[in-house]
């Protein structure tokens, strides 16, 4: 009985299904109607569609953190030269670094390499965020924004924390193919080409700049407090030097029954058997300094960049147009048959 009952259903649901179908085939005129309605909305929206532009940069950027060798023989000498043992920036830290407010506040703030106008200024009015402003009163006389950020006032600097929401979801993308290697590719994309060309090489040089002084800093700290004490050493070996020499000519065919005479020379001389040993083991302090810098300063190498003018990419009209055909045949087949879905429970 229960075979039956469900061999009845699915006859009856084969039978409405046909029925559908039936009654779609009638409508066929409508559903024809609504699908060239859909085409020309999809033709109308390519042919409108203002063109996007894309800019990338794509960079390597890779430390060498292995200075444990060197740390070790620069220790002997009772000297630290900063090798990094923490790697805060590195992988997704440097994705992370890249759209950071404080980044994207820096390179808001870069010229335009043609207009010489600010990016902030250019970006309130590609979003017409400008007009918004003036119309309100608290916000009205705060645009455009002054060429240093050191001069915005509080409320331009408020706008400005709107403005980093927007960019970093409408402009700018930051990826790394391989999660595990060091290849990083930075996106802009906008209406105006200006705004992407720039975007994409400004994060990319801030930011790698930004990577490198601090990477860098403990080891050039100590490199040059190091620098700064071998010179001094130096300019004290040689006056020690000249002042024992002096003593020497004095002391010369003296008689060598007055011992008392040539004490301060010999006595320059011990100082500067002990100044010269400590110059050397400060310059052996100061090469090591120089390559441990060295190994601390990442290395950094774009592979590609953009160049103006960039392409124009626009919707294709072509699929626009057969896309919103197919959206609104299926719309206006959909809407018929739920109307008579519903005529037939009504009557029913």
């Amino acid at each position: 009985m229960a075979n039956i009952d469900e061999h009845v259903s699915l006859k009856e649901i084969i039978l409405k299904i046909r029925e559908w179908f039936k009654f779609l085939l009638s409508k066929w005129i409508i559903i024809l109607l609504a699908g060239l309605i859909g085409a020309s909305l999809g033709f109308l929206y390519a042919f409108l569609s203002k063109p996007s532009y894309t800019a990338s940069v794509s960079f390597v950027l890779q430390s060498d953190n292995n200075t444990n060798s060197l740390s070790g023989l620069a220790s002997q000498f009772g000297i630290d030269l900063g090798g990094s043992n923490n790697n805060i920036f590195s992988g997704e830290n440097i994705i992370t670094l890249m759209n950071s407010q404080s980044m994207i506040k820096r390179i808001l703030f870069k010229k335009d390499t043609l207009k010489s106008e600010v990016l902030a200024n250019m970006i309130a009015r590609d979003l017409k965020l400008d007009e918004g402003w003036k119309k309100n009163e608290r916000t009205s006389h705060a645009f455009p924004f002054p060429d240093v950020v050191t001069e915005l006032s509080p409320v331009q600097d408020s706008l400005l924390r709107e403005m980093y929401d927007v960019v970093i979801k409408n402009y700018i993308q930051v990826s790394r193919p391989d999660k595990n290697g060091s290849f990083y590719v930075v996106t802009a994309i906008s209406n105006n080409e200006h705004i992407a060309f720039n975007l994409a090489n400004y994060v990319v040089d801030e930011t790698t700049r930004f990577y490198i002084e601090t990477k860098t800093s403990t080891a050039k700290k100590n490199l040059a407090l190091i620098q700064k004490e071998a010179d001094s050493l130096k300019a004290l070996l040689s006056g020690t030097i000249i002042s024992t020499a002096s003593d020497y000519d004095r002391t010369y065919n003296l008689n060598p029954a007055l011992q008392v005479a040539r004490s301060s020379s010999q006595e320059g001389q011990l100082r500067v058997t002990a100044l010269a040993t400590a110059y050397g083991e400060v310059l052996k302090n100061l090469e090591i300094a120089k390559i441990t810098l060295q190994k601390e300063t990442p290395l950094y190498q774009v592979i590609d960049l953009p160049q103006l003018p960039l392409k124009a990419e626009k919707p294709s009209i072509v699929i626009w147009f057969i896309l919103g055909g197919m959206i609104g045949g299926l719309i206006g087949g959909f809407m018929i048959l739920l109307r008579k879905i519903f005529k037939d429970i009504m009557n029913s």
